[in-house]
């Protein structure tokens, strides 16, 4: 009977290994040193970011790192550079798109279309609110659905996102489209008296 062959390890069979035993540490450190405070909602993001993007490294690179135990060293780095740079794919790829489709930057969630004050100082709920209902049902079915949903039934950007599989930023985009064509439908409300 043939004897029993050593496993030799691969390159990539050693990073497993690495990213499994260090993972809590990558976790923690960017948590705690890199995506911290107002950078925070981008943690989970970077910390995947950058464990893929060791796995995209060529070989050689990663036994160089792995041998001269620098490779906690380039995960730190790459993830501040990453987070900060503009240039870098991280920005371009979930950054970028995420400062875009805040629930808090979409045009009209500040101030919506009822928060409109006449001469006297009073506001015009009744007026937008029922012109508001009356035009959304003229709209395409897509802007339609997506207004409801998101005005009158109070779901969000994350919901919508989850529920459709619609980026964000199109959400967005869309959402916007939807509220400029009602508040132009709307303009009676700015001047009730005419």
């Amino acid at each position: 009977m043939g004897g029993r062959k050593d496993k030799i390890m691969t390159t990539r069979d050693k990073l497993n290994k690495w990213v499994e035993k260090e993972y809590r540490w990558i976790d923690r450190e960017i948590r705690k040193n890199i995506a911290k405070d107002r950078m925070s909602d981008y943690a989970d993001d970077l910390i995947q970011e950058i464990i893929l993007s060791l796995y995209n490294m060529p070989e050689e690179r990663i036994e160089g790192m792995l041998e001269n135990g620098k490779l906690k060293w380039y995960v730190l780095s790459s993830a501040g550079l990453s987070l900060r740079s503009k240039t870098s794919p991280f920005y371009n790829k979930i950054r970028k798109h995420k400062m875009y489709s805040r629930e808090n930057g979409l045009a009209g969630s500040d101030s919506n279309i009822f928060e409109r004050i006449d001469d006297t100082g009073e506001t015009l709920i009744e007026c937008y609110y029922s012109c508001m209902l009356r035009e959304i049902e003229n709209l395409h079915w897509y802007n339609k659905t997506l207004l409801k949903e998101y005005w009158i039934d109070g779901e969000t950007l994350d919901t919508l996102h989850a529920k459709y599989k619609i980026s964000k930023l199109h959400l967005t985009k869309d959402l916007n489209k939807g509220i400029k064509t009602i508040r132009e439908k709307c303009e009676e409300c700015d001047n009730p008296k005419l």
